[in-house]
């Protein structure tokens, strides 16, 4: 072979190296290791798998929960009415009212003594006696006269209401048709 031929041949195989690409490498050139950590509770020894790199650091591969791929598809949804109707109900109330010539006056007397304590404490959406639970009437004869209310032989009448104030149920517009 001729010394120029040899010397396009070598210019052709250089020009060659220099185009192709070089193998691919890892950029951060580490490895897997497992590492004992401790035991379980059973006694049995511990490992746990870590990436190390070449300089010595090492860390723990985390899982994160993946996103449900497949998620429950809710197309409609139903109000389902409680047997409470009475809806949210807070703590039981005893109010004693004024005393009066019947029952029915001493009963009425404690059910606006109830109605104005429970609206003082709680508001007006609990003073309605008509959405109260547990209602519990205790009446007895008023052992105070007052002077001049009544004559010999007639005897007044005190009442006590303890009731369990409930908030009214929701209407909705379904319902008020």
């Amino acid at each position: 072979m001729k010394p120029s031929a040899l010397l396009v041949a070598a210019a052709a195989i250089g020009a060659a190296a220099t185009l192709v690409p070089a193998p691919a490498q890892s950029q951060d050139s580490g490895r897997w290791v497992s590492r004992f950590v401790g035991y379980n509770s059973d006694g049995a020894p511990r490992y746990v798998r870590l990436y190390c790199y070449r300089d010595g650091r090492c860390y723990r591969a985390r899982r994160y929960a993946r996103p449900n791929s497949n998620p429950t598809r809710v197309y409609s949804y139903v109000r389902r009415e409680t047997a409470d109707d009475h809806g949210i109900c807070r703590e039981a109330r005893r109010v004693v009212g004024d005393q009066h010539l019947t029952v029915d006056g001493a009963k009425k007397a404690a059910n606006d003594a109830w109605a104005g304590t429970v609206r003082f404490h709680l508001g007006e959406k609990f003073m309605d006696l008509a959405n109260a639970k547990h209602i519990v009437y205790t009446c007895s004869r008023s052992s105070i006269k007052e002077g001049g209310v009544t004559t010999l032989g007639q005897s007044l009448t005190r009442c006590e209401v303890e009731a369990q104030p409930c908030h009214p149920a929701r209407q909705t517009e379904a319902n008020e048709r």
